[in-house]
This record gives C-alpha cells, sequence and structure tokens, in this order.
C-alpha cells in the first residue's frame, strides 16, 4: 500500500507547490495591473497641468520674448535696468539660461519690481542678490552734499529652456 501511495502523494504535493507558485505570480501580475491603472488614472489627471508647466521655460530661440517680459516689468516699476545674458554653447544639451539683472532705482520701486519678476510667467531660479545704495554726488563732495537716489539691486540668476 505504501508503494502505491507514497508516488501518488508526491504527485498531489508537486501539484499543491505549482498551484501555489502560480497564485503567487498571479496575485503579483493582478497588484501590478492595479498599480497600472492607478498611475493610468493619475497621468489622465495631470495631463492637463502639462501645457501649463511648459509654459513656464523659455521656448528655444525664442529669448527675446523672454527678455521683453523682464523690461516691462522694469518699466511698469520705473526702474532702470540692464540684463546681460550668459554665454552658452551653440550645441549645449544644458537647458539652463544663465543671466544677470542690475536695476537701480527708489527703494519703494525697486521692492515693487522685486515683486514683479516673481510674479512673471517664468521659472527663474535666483542664485545670487546684491543690494548697495547709490547716490548722485560724487565721492569727492562732502558727505552732508551726498544726495540718496535710491539703490541699485543685481541679480544672477537662470531661467530654464524647454527640455
Amino acid at each position: 500500500l505504501a508503494f502505491v501511495t507514497w508516488p501518488s502523494f508526491r504527485a498531489i504535493r508537486n501539484l499543491s507547490d505549482e498551484i501555489y507558485e502560480q497564485r503567487t505570480q498571479l496575485e503579483g501580475l493582478y497588484l501590478r495591473g492595479q498599480v497600472l491603472k492607478q498611475t493610468l488614472k493619475e497621468f489622465e489627471e495631470v495631463k492637463p497641468k502639462v501645457g501649463a508647466l511648459s509654459s513656464i521655460y523659455v521656448k528655444r530661440g525664442d529669448e527675446l520674448t523672454f527678455i521683453k517680459a523682464l523690461e516691462r516689468v522694469a518699466a511698469s516699476h520705473g526702474v532702470t535696468q540692464e540684463i546681460r545674458l550668459g554665454a552658452t554653447a551653440p550645441k549645449q544639451t544644458d537647458n539652463r539660461l544663465p543671466f544677470q539683472l542690475e536695476a537701480k532705482g527708489p527703494l519703494k520701486s525697486v521692492l515693487a519690481y522685486l515683486g514683479g519678476l516673481e510674479a512673471i510667467d517664468y521659472y527663474v531660479n535666483v542664485d545670487t542678490i546684491r543690494l548697495s545704495s547709490s547716490t548722485n554726488a560724487s565721492d569727492q563732495a562732502p558727505r552732508a552734499a551726498k544726495t540718496s537716489s535710491g539703490i541699485s539691486i543685481t541679480l544672477q540668476a537662470t531661467a530654464y529652456r524647454t527640455p
């Protein structure tokens, strides 16, 4: 009896192990399918926002529009501004657009100008800000004769091109 039942028992045990492995694999596939469904659902929710995200980048070859936006901010706040774009290699794959802004004007105007820069529709990362007072009189004139004309601000910043 043992010679007859033992091979049958071993075959049933092997079948049970195979069934367990297949069940585990199916559960794994089911979970991955659920994750995929959730990912697709989240992607569909985010998809309309991608257009808004791409609009914060400077389009390659359309840097002039970005510069005009900076000039409008300076003009609207009564600040004189000088823009210096960083040099980039023609075939550079880097999407960064480094630049420097120098602005001068009354304190309130320069502060409003900074707020205006923050509100422009481009993503700009400011690396360095330098503030200094500017005067109308020459350095040789007595201190009492110097009149304050406001402040000067220098920003080292980076904008980003469309990837």
